[in-house]
């Protein structure tokens, strides 16, 4: 089980659950990625960072809950 599986599970989903809400969030996240490239001719680099800077804004948030408790 991945970390990702073992995160979600404390929410009670099961793993076919888990697996279509990856691949939804993954299929959601690429196309707006591409939409993004299409719209500014950025290149991959560009994506890369800011997919960082969003994961980056997550693991703040997730640090502040766990500080919070």
């Amino acid at each position: 089980m991945d970390k990702l599986s073992l995160v979600m599970n404390k929410t009670n989903y099961t793993e076919e659950q888990l697996s279509e809400m990856t691949e939804d969030a993954f299929v959601n996240i690429k196309e707006a990625c591409m939409r993004l490239q299409e719209r500014t001719k950025c290149e991959n680099a560009v994506v890369v960072k800011m997919l960082n800077d969003v994961a980056g804004y997550y693991l703040l948030q997730d640090d502040k809950i766990k500080d919070n408790n």
